[in-house]
């Protein structure tokens, strides 16, 4: 377990494939829970438990699977370095804004996980959502509005995880 707070648990699941993950997953939310939840995919593709306020979500990258369970909206997305997968082409479908203060492939993804983590969070797809963010200097924007919510983010050589919340007052 990454982190254990009274509103967010976090759990990474190392060298296991996505259905040996999930496993673990379903166990994971099973001890939270108490039971053994019926997880289902809303419209959108997102993991949801019927009749519950338990909220969760999941990512995937290389070897790796993260997911976070709260008591409110959670979203999280992680890229483990190097992903193999070119960024490079994806930046046309970048604001001038962000393209300027992207310079590497670890810029790009933490970036794209910002992103990303709120989209889940939102319950949406990217085909929906994505060409009316942008994140810049820190902030993230829809349709030109600052979003609010809680981001935690954490880069390091091997990759970026990002967890984006609604706001919670201390």
């Amino acid at each position: 377990m990454i982190t254990n707070l009274d509103h967010l648990q976090v759990t990474l699941y190392e060298n296991l494939s996505r259905e040996e993950a999930h496993r673990e997953i379903r166990k994971t939310l099973a001890r939270k829970l108490g039971y053994e939840p019926d997880i289902r995919l809303t419209e959108n593709g997102k993991p949801y438990i019927p009749d519950n306020p338990l909220y969760f979500s999941v990512s995937h990258s290389q070897n790796k699977t993260v997911l976070a369970i709260s008591d409110a909206p959670v979203g999280i997305d992680m890229e483990i370095f190097p992903t193999g997968k070119p960024y490079t082409h994806t930046l046309r479908h970048l604001t001038e804004r962000e393209r300027a203060e992207i310079q590497s492939e670890r810029g790009f993804y933490t970036h794209w996980t910002v992103k990303e983590a709120y989209i889940k969070m939102m319950g949406s797809t990217l085909a929906a959502m994505y060409k009316d963010l942008e994140y810049v200097g820190g902030v993230l924007y829809y349709k030109g509005e600052a979003v609010g919510g809680q981001r935690y983010q954490q880069t390091t050589e091997h990759g970026v995880l990002t967890i984006y919340m609604p706001y919670r007052g201390l």
